[in-house]
């Protein structure tokens, strides 16, 4: 199971320490107390947005999460959800 995801203010900071202020990944994680790996995550995901920072001003944070994260389309389920009724009562 994955790790849940940071808050997109913790994400806004990577972000900025990144191209605003220059830092290298590892002073990144320090400041933020994430993982190397975690920031790079994010950078990568930025560049393939094609984020840098300013972000521009009506990017809020449910649009930046879209861009950042976007959903796989067409996704559904592989299989029908179980009828729990059905099986309570094969299990009595």
């Amino acid at each position: 199971m994955p790790a849940p995801r940071k808050t997109m203010r913790k994400i806004k900071d990577v972000l900025r320490l990144k191209y605003e202020a220059g830092l290298t990944h590892d002073r990144i994680a320090r400041a933020c107390g994430v993982a190397k790996g975690t920031v790079a995550k994010y950078v990568e995901r930025a560049q393939a947005a094609g984020l840098s920072w300013l972000l521009p001003a009506d990017l809020d944070d449910a649009a930046l999460e879209a861009r950042l994260f976007p959903r796989a389309p067409g996704l559904v389920a592989a299989h029908a959800p179980p009828d729990c009724g059905y099986l309570h009562q094969e299990m009595k």
